[in-house]
């Protein structure tokens, strides 16, 4: 019904869509509508948010960082709180540095390289983070790293309730 009014449509993609229509009677009409953005640019996050996803990790794990937005009052695209996921794909698509690997750049290290370190096992490192021997920063939820002991050593003796015992340079820790 509607193309029996219509001869002729001509239509011109610039900065702008333009259609020119012409009609069987002769009249003509332009109509010109602005060019929708890209799915991509539609998708993609606010720079607020991207600059936050890129400092939280410095103090946060994603869990953290997705909590932190979500009462900041950030929202998915779908209008959702953001989740775990969401942050770490926010991560890898403008390729930033998660909680764990800026960690490591800082020098902490992991459960089998300090057990390596100390000649403990790593239960041991496990058992002197819990007790607050060591130093251990949660990544997330798999991950722990921790902080290198700097002038100690290990005294291990045969007392079965702490076989092991760091001892400092000014005494035991």
């Amino acid at each position: 019904m509607l193309r029996l009014p219509i001869e002729d449509v001509t239509l011109i993609k610039a900065d702008q869509i333009t259609a020119h229509v012409r009609l069987r009677g002769g009249a003509t009409r332009t109509l010109t509508v602005d060019r929708p953005l890209p799915m991509a640019q539609i998708r993609k996050k606010p720079p607020p948010v991207v600059a936050e996803v890129d400092v939280l990790p410095n103090e946060h794990g994603d869990r953290e960082v997705a909590e932190i937005l979500h009462q900041r009052g950030h929202r998915t695209l779908q209008n959702q709180p953001f989740a775990v996921r969401k942050i770490g794909y926010t991560r890898r698509v403008y390729h930033l540095k998660g909680r764990f690997d800026r960690l490591r750049e800082q020098g902490l290290l992991t459960a089998k390289q300090t057990s390596k370190a100390l000649g403990v096992c790593e239960t041991t490192v496990h058992n002197w983070a819990q007790s607050g021997l060591l130093r251990r920063f949660h990544c997330d939820r798999r991950h722990s790293l921790y902080e290198p002991l700097q002038g100690v050593r290990i005294i291990k003796g045969r007392d079965s309730s702490r076989s092991t015992a760091i001892k400092s340079e000014q005494g035991a820790i």
